[in-house]
């Protein structure tokens, strides 16, 4: 059982704050992590990046040798977290046609993981219950338009930062998912995507739906509509999860429909999560609507 969360609005707002909320909670449907990856306004030359480091010294210069292979890495600092890791933040310059080559590039390295690389987002996730958040007062500062939160209870996979929500799509860095469930072929669905060239850096089966949706399309040319209701198709097992891109959310729910999600539109807002509790951390005055087993729904900004 794990939390999921989201919220858009029709203009910039305080996300991370109203995320850091919603989080908390839900934060009883898991404590081993918890994550929150926003949108916001970024400076359109400029990528922002989160990648951990299992060690704070070597992988440092290991990551800012790889980024100097492709541009340049500029102001940037090490963070320490609840876990063994450290995260290197900082902003980056590459050209935009080889975001996804370097970000292969750094998870090739069994030391270092990519959490975000995007012009238009910033994912942060440590070990721990919502609160373990709270360290990070850039987070609570952060306005944005709209943001996807997840609190992880690991049951099939390791419990390392690494393996938290949200995960992003390595061919498309600005998709991000957070995912509540099982997905029972998950290995047969990964060694197909491997076999046509896309690296995993987790063994957790939520990095699969991200990868999936990134590959369908950007390789296969498909509308994030389609590709969301095709993930019903072809995905076995029971599971909800939400995906976001820098100009939507959409909300999947499998045909068994056993984890939820519930969903509000109320005015200018939109607020999304597992639980009515969470989504009352926002707006208590509202009582959300079930997304329907099997059903898959979409909210644009445009």
């Amino acid at each position: 059982m794990c939390g999921i969360a989201g919220l858009m609005a029709k203009d910039e707002m305080d996300v991370g704050k109203a995320m850091l909320e919603m989080l908390r909670r839900i934060k009883h449907r898991g404590k081993d992590a918890t994550g929150a990856g926003v949108y916001s306004t970024l400076p359109q030359d400029m990528y922002r990046v989160r990648i951990s480091l299992a060690s704070a010294e070597s992988d440092l210069e290991l990551a800012k040798s790889i980024i100097g292979r492709y541009g340049s890495l500029e102001e940037h600092y090490v963070e320490a977290t609840n876990s063994p890791y450290r995260v290197l933040r900082g902003t980056a310059q590459v050209p935009e046609g080889k975001v996804s080559e370097l970000i292969d590039a750094i998870n090739a390295q069994p030391s270092l993981c990519v959490h975000s690389f995007s012009r238009n987002l910033e994912i942060f996730k440590d070990a721990g219950a919502a609160e373990s958040l709270e360290q990070y007062p850039e987070l609570r500062e952060l306005r944005g338009t709209h943001a996807i939160g997840h609190t992880r209870l690991a049951t099939e996979s390791i419990d390392n930062i690494n393996f938290g929500h949200p995960l992003a799509a390595t061919l498309m860095p600005d998709l991000i998912i957070v995912h509540n469930g099982q997905l029972t072929n998950y290995y047969k669905l990964r060694r197909q995507l491997e076999r046509n060239g896309l690296r995993f850096k987790t063994f957790n089966d939520s990095e699969l739906i991200a990868q999936f949706l990134g590959y369908q399309m950007v390789v296969n040319g498909l509308s994030f509509g389609d590709v969301l209701q095709l993930s019903v198709e072809r995905f076995d097992g029971v599971f909800s999860y939400l995906a976001a891109t820098p100009n939507a959310i959409g909300a999947v729910r499998d045909k068994l429909g056993l984890k939820p999600i519930l969903y509000v539109e109320d005015g200018d807002m939109l607020l999304l999560g597992s639980e009515q509790c969470s989504i009352e951390s926002v707006n208590p005055d509202v009582y959300a609507e079930e997304i329907s087993p099997g059903e898959v729904r979409i909210w644009s900004r445009q």
